[in-house]
C-alpha cells in the first residue's frame, strides 16, 4: 500500500472517529453541548482536509455595504469588528488584513466594479495578487427589520416583536477571480416591545439589540469564511522580474525564507463567463525558483530551472 493510501486511510479514520465522539457527547448534553460540539467537529475535519503548508494566508477583508434602512455606519464597523474576531479565533494561522491597518490596500477601500455594479472579479483578483492576498472577503447588510407575529393558543394568542437580519457574504480568490464562497445568511431573535426605540411603522430598533444579533451572525459567517479560505491552497506571484531576479509579492511574514524552492505556473491565461466576467485559467509547470531575500511582503528569487517566468505567473511550494 502506497503512503498516499495510508495517509487519506488514517484521516478518513480519524474523522470518522470524531464523529462518533461528536454524537455521543451531543446525546448526553442536549443542545447547548450539540451547537458548541458541532462547530468543533467541523473546524476539526476542516483542518484535516486542510492543504498541508507551512505558509500562512493573507486575506483581504473590506467594510461590508450596508444597504439596510439604518444609515448610520457604527453598524458597520461593529459588525466588522465580530466578523474579523470570529475569522481569526477560527484561522489563527491566517494573516488578515482589514480596514485602518496600516498598508491596507486601497483598492480594497473602492473595490473595481463593471457598468451593471457587480464587482469585477478580474480586476479584483490582479489587484490582490499585486498585493500578495491569497483571498478577499467582502459582502453587504441586506436587511434588519422588525416583524410581529401573533403566537400562543386559541384566544390566548398575543403579538410578539422579532428582529431579523439578512447579511451576505462573498470569498474571491486571487488565483482564479472564482468566487470560493457566495452566501446568505440569515438570524432572528425575539425581543420585548421594550428594546424598541418607539412604536408603531416607525419602531427603531435599540443599538445594543442590533449589536447583539449581528454578533450572532458573525460567528456563522466567520466560520463558513474561514472554511473556505483554509481549504484553499496557497498560491503566491510573481510581480516583476528584473534581468535575473525574479520578486514576489510575499514574504517573511507569511513565512517564506531563503533557501525556499517554488515550483511556478504560468496562469496568466483567461475565459470569459457569464456576463463578460473573466476567470484566470491555472496553467503547466514552466520552472522552479529558490528564494535569495526575504523582506516583509516580498521575496526575491533566482531561477534554478525551466525558462519563459514572467510577472503574473504563480508558484507554490515544493513537494
Amino acid at each position: 500500500m502506497s503512503k498516499t493510501t495510508k495517509t487519506h486511510g488514517a484521516n478518513r479514520y480519524h474523522v470518522a472517529a470524531i464523529l462518533f465522539l461528536f454524537l455521543i457527547l451531543s446525546l448526553i448534553g442536549g443542545c447547548t453541548t450539540y451547537s458548541s460540539m458541532e462547530r468543533k467537529t467541523k473546524r476539526m475535519v476542516r483542518d484535516l482536509r486542510a492543504p498541508d503548508s507551512d505558509l500562512k494566508k493573507r486575506i483581504g477583508i473590506t467594510l461590508f455595504e450596508n444597504k439596510t434602512a439604518f444609515s448610520d455606519t457604527e453598524m458597520q464597523q461593529s459588525f466588522l469588528i465580530d466578523l474579523t474576531e470570529k475569522i481569526m479565533s477560527s484561522c489563527p494561522d491566517v494573516l488578515l488584513e482589514k480596514p485602518g491597518d496600516s498598508g491596507y490596500p486601497d483598492f480594497l477601500v473602492k473595490l473595481p466594479r463593471k457598468a451593471s455594479g457587480r464587482i469585477g472579479n478580474y480586476d479584483l483578483a490582479k489587484s490582490g495578487r499585486r498585493s500578495g492576498l491569497n483571498s478577499i472577503v467582502t459582502g453587504a447588510l441586506n436587511d434588519v427589520r422588525i416583524d410581529k407575529r401573533k403566537k400562543g393558543i386559541w384566544w390566548f394568542k398575543d403579538i410578539h416583536h422579532y428582529v431579523q437580519v439578512q447579511i451576505v457574504a462573498e470569498v474571491y480568490d486571487t488565483e482564479t477571480g472564482a468566487k470560493l464562497l457566495d452566501e446568505s445568511f440569515m438570524r432572528e431573535i425575539e425581543i420585548d416591545e421594550s428594546d424598541l426605540e418607539s412604536t408603531g411603522a416607525d419602531a427603531e430598533i435599540k443599538a445594543y439589540i442590533k449589536d447583539d444579533i449581528f454578533k450572532q451572525i458573525a460567528i456563522d459567517t466567520g466560520e463558513k469564511i474561514c472554511n473556505a479560505v483554509v481549504l484553499d491552497p496557497w498560491t503566491g506571484y510573481i510581480t516583476s522580474t528584473v534581468d535575473d531576479k525574479i520578486i514576489l509579492s510575499s514574504g517573511e511574514r507569511v513565512g517564506i525564507k531563503p533557501g525556499d524552492i517554488f515550483e511556478v505556473y504560468n496562469s496568466m491565461d483567461t475565459f470569459q463567463g457569464v456576463d463578460g466576467h473573466r476567470f484566470f485559467i491555472p496553467g503547466l509547470k514552466t520552472g522552479e525558483i529558490e528564494i535569495t531575500a526575504v523582506y516583509p511582503d516580498t521575496a526575491e528569487a533566482v531561477l534554478i530551472s525551466g525558462q519563459d517566468i514572467r510577472a503574473g505567473f504563480t508558484v507554490r511550494p515544493k513537494d
